[in-house]
């Protein structure tokens, strides 16, 4: 709370359109030049590799069952140590993306998961795997804040370019459930950890071909006229930042269980396949359909609204998340189809509200606490939907993410309503 208070007293926020705030030269179609090609492939990869490192277990849950003699619960415990150091670690990495610089971070992540993914190899216990994964989870949170603040300082077109690097996360959350089942049938569980740390390794690599520092050409601020816009309220941070956390809640929840969820409730007539390997590869093609959601609503947080994009996106997921906890085969699918266009289309406007609400100089902690409420306060649920699963049925825990949905729905209608108020 005293740091968003901060925030208010020190900087000057303004809840201003992008059409308002942005120079002409910067709403002009624009091709990216070299440089931002460059961050732009380093980010999107990076990016879709995060998300394969943070959902490579889900898939593997009836395989780590057998192999570690244990249960939903506990391997939700594990989920939850991941992404509470996925979480927390955001805080001093947003700090730290404004005074070193975000690039350096990048290289970090990339080379610090990779080790400890290929380190799985050997371990024998459920403790030791929960350990590395505490640990990869440490390592892959110095990303987020990093890569959304190098894309705010680097790119001149944000909202496009948050749209093509939110669609490489939407395209590594969809394929993991399937490559990861199949690689762990083929190959066994522990085969997926260190292919995806060595892709790693060899992203960082390429990381260092990256200046550590890149913005772009700011243009003078006559040019963007001297009449002021009010400044957003502390309350509306809150308000925002709350939105945040329960859609982290309930992505958490939904991607923990979901592989599982699907291998249990779809059945296909004559098809012949394990519940991991067909799991994953459903939960895959649903997921699928999450990157579209990115690119539409990346081209759309420029023509319309951000706050009243958010609340319809927010509004309509709300309902599949209620469809795929009654539902069953055909109808199952299409519902998480829907669902993932919905959820995915929400991140690249909370990134676009994020990078118009702070000033430039506060881009990286702001991002920061905007992961740490997504990821971090978000990664309880899959400790909770663990229980949920164990004692009521897989089925609750997608009741309880849709009462989630509400909230943040609740929250954003509240933040729509204050914004579009009319002052006095």
């Amino acid at each position: 709370m005293r740091v968003l208070k901060a925030f208010i007293e020190s900087n000057d926020f303004s809840n201003r359109s992008q059409s308002d705030e942005t120079p002409l030269e910067f709403r002009k179609e624009h091709r990216l030049n070299k440089e931002e090609k460059r961050i732009i492939g380093l980010t999107t990869a990076s990016h879709s590799l995060v998300h394969l490192f943070e959902g490579v277990l889900p898939p593997l849950i009836p395989m780590l069952m057998t192999e570690f003699y244990t249960d939903y619960f506990h391997l939700g415990l594990v989920v939850t140590v991941f992404s509470y150091a996925f979480g927390i670690g955001s805080l001093p990495s947003g700090y730290l993306a404004d005074q070193i610089g975000p690039r350096r971070l990048i290289t970090l992540y990339l080379f610090g998961a990779g080790v400890l993914a290929i380190g799985v190899w050997p371990i024998g216990s459920l403790m030791s795997y929960g350990v590395l994964m505490g640990g990869i989870g440490f390592f892959c949170s110095t990303y987020h804040p990093a890569s959304n603040t190098l894309i705010s300082l680097s790119i001149k077109e944000k909202g496009k370019a948050f749209g093509i690097h939110g669609i490489a996360g939407s395209l590594g959350v969809a394929s993991v459930p399937l490559l990861s089942a199949w690689i762990g049938t083929v190959l066994g569980w522990r085969a997926p950890h260190v292919l995806y740390g060595f892709i790693g390794i060899l992203t960082g690599f390429y990381s260092l071909t990256i200046p550590r520092r890149t913005a772009i050409k700011e243009i003078a601020d006559k040019n963007l006229g001297t009449k002021k816009s009010p400044s957003i309220s502390y309350l509306n941070l809150v308000i925002f930042f709350l939105s945040a956390m329960a859609l982290g809640l309930t992505y958490k929840g939904i991607m923990t269980f979901l592989p599982a969820y699907m291998g249990e409730s779809i059945h296909i007539g004559g098809l012949k396949v394990g519940k991991v390997a067909l799991g994953g590869t459903v939960a895959t093609i649903a997921l699928m359909s999450g990157a579209l959601g990115q690119y539409f609503a990346g081209r759309g947080v420029d023509r319309i609204q951000a706050e009243r994009l958010y609340l319809g996106a927010i509004l309509i997921g709300t309902v599949f998340v209620f469809l795929m906890a009654i539902s069953r085969n055909w109808i199952l699918v299409l519902s998480a189809v829907m669902y993932a266009f919905f959820y995915f289309s929400t991140q690249p406007i909370q990134n676009y509200l994020l990078s118009t609400y702070l000033p430039r100089h506060r881009h990286g902690l702001g991002y920061g606490i905007h992961f740490f409420v997504t990821f971090g306060i978000g990664s309880t649920a899959a400790a909770v939907s663990g229980y949920l699963a164990d004692h009521f049925g897989l089925h609750v825990v997608f009741h309880a993410m849709g009462i989630c949905f509400l909230f943040s729905a609740a929250m954003a209608t509240t933040l729509l309503v204050r914004v579009n108020r009319k002052p006095g």
